[in-house]
């Protein structure tokens, strides 16, 4: 038995999928079949059920599942503590970002990691703050940022900061929000988000106890949208500061100046993972980026922007 027939194993388990397995581990179905075939006569064991929706594990599967996720783990972390012995940090990690790359400063953190461990590659991958811990749990993720608070017993979560928002409308509105209460500009139209996203629990603590709710037009899940929706003067919704910027800066937004909760930006990890080198390391130089720049400016938050 080789590792590869478990890594093979393992990514089988979470596709669920021939096909897919083989596109993420660059080889070919047929292969991918071979592997799983000499992995259970070796064992003994049927690991899979193969149904018309996909390969599903058997109860004894699941069981070699978990283990042969640990077997891998404790492979990686051999070889990591081998490198760092020969004083050379050598690995991959992925990485998954839940929002703009800009704002989450991608290249400079490629490039700090890059600087201080230059045989350890980074992979930034794009993912959501409501998918980020079930990747984690399925090792499709090495660490992850997310938005809002996590109590997951089984994760380690480091708040990196607290995000201003602002209460973002198209330009176009800017006499009708002028002035106006939060229960005023409630009978506006609103961009909504999905109740499994962070911002969702903005707008439950934004109109907590309010005469009337806000009112609903649609609902999405990415900023990406939610910014689009803004431009195109359909409704107003809840920003980070610095996308309420740039649109006041590109001419299609204005701010609505009243108080608005922030939001937690954290890093997160699984527990059981979290002696790893390679994580240990990559904690260390988000730590310098964030942390240690965050407390030389003295944590200042911005005050509103001007409608």
């Amino acid at each position: 038995m080789e590792l590869y027939h478990l890594r093979t194993f393992v990514k089988v388990a979470q596709e669920g999928n021939l096909t897919r397995a083989s596109a993420a581990l660059f080889t070919s179905q047929p292969a991918i079949s071979a592997q799983i075939k000499a992995l259970e006569e070796e064992t003994g064991v049927q690991l899979f059920s193969r149904t018309p929706k996909g390969m599903l594990l058997t109860p004894a599967g699941q069981r070699l599942f978990e283990q042969a996720q640990r077997t891998l783990r404790e492979a990686e972390q051999f070889t990591q503590q081998a490198m760092q012995l020969s004083d050379e940090l050598v690995g991959e990690l992925r990485i998954g970002i839940h929002t703009d790359f800009g704002y989450m400063r991608v290249g400079e953190l490629f490039r700090l990691l890059s600087s201080r461990h230059p045989q350890l590659v980074a992979h930034f991958l794009q993912t959501s703050t409501a998918k980020v811990l079930k990747e984690l749990r399925q090792q499709q993720l090495d660490a992850g940022f997310m938005f809002g608070p996590c109590d997951a017993a089984d994760m380690q979560v480091t708040e990196l900061c607290r995000v201003p928002m602002h209460i973002l409308a198209p330009r176009a509105w800017a006499e009708r929000i002028e002035g106006k209460s939060l229960d005023e500009i409630a009978r506006l139209p609103w961009v909504y988000t999905t109740p499994n996203c962070p911002i969702y629990q903005l707008f439950e603590r934004l109109f907590h106890d309010r005469k009337r709710p806000p009112t609903e037009i649609v609902w999405c899940d990415t900023e990406d949208a939610i910014r689009a929706l803004i431009r195109s003067g359909v409704g107003m919704s809840l920003v980070k500061r610095s996308d309420a910027e740039a649109a006041v800066a590109e001419g299609y937004g204005v701010s609505w100046p009243g108080e608005v909760p922030d939001i937690a930006l954290s890093l997160v990890m699984l527990k059981q993972r979290n002696t790893e080198v390679a994580l240990q390391a990559l904690a260390t130089s988000i730590h310098a980026l964030w942390l240690d720049e965050t407390e030389q400016a003295g944590q200042q938050t911005p005050g509103p922007l001007p409608v």
